[in-house]
């Protein structure tokens, strides 16, 4: 029975293209493509960034799409981003005064006037204005 009614002799046969339910849709490149899954098919944003790029993808780059719409796979729309961190932060609000990917953590000085320096952002990326236990309160020179 195996080969018969496989592809376009499947009645269900849709082209070689399907939604994933993660909403990304998948095309079929068959089994020896090195995107593929173990039944043949690949992302289509993956495979549209490999093409607007010119290479392959590399180990660790995360295709993004530029207007959060997964199934809008054109190439204006698509953009390659070097991490994971670097993907979060394209999706973060504007509003958001977390550490950027790749931005420097300069010592600063508390907000209370004690005279301590501590780093900018702790280990979360979250940025500090007080010496851990001060919480904005002023000190007293006499403790």
């Amino acid at each position: 029975m195996a080969g018969h009614n496989v592809g376009p002799k499947n009645g269900f046969w849709k082209g070689g293209r399907s939604v994933a339910s993660n909403g990304y849709i998948l095309v079929r490149v068959g089994t020896g493509h090195h995107l593929a899954d173990i039944r043949g098919y690949a992302y289509e944003h993956r495979l549209v960034a490999e093409q607007k790029l010119g290479r392959p993808l590399r180990r660790g780059e995360i295709v993004h799409h530029l207007n959060g719409i997964k199934s809008d796979n054109r190439p204006a729309n698509i953009d390659v981003v070097p991490s994971h961190a670097h993907h979060h932060f394209r999706h973060r609000a504007p509003s958001n005064k977390c550490r950027r990917p790749d931005e420097d953590n300069p010592l600063v000085h508390c907000d209370c006037g004690c005279g301590a320096c501590f780093r900018k952002f702790d280990c979360s990326g979250r940025p500090r204005r007080f010496v851990s236990g001060h919480n904005g309160t002023k000190r007293r020179a006499d403790g």
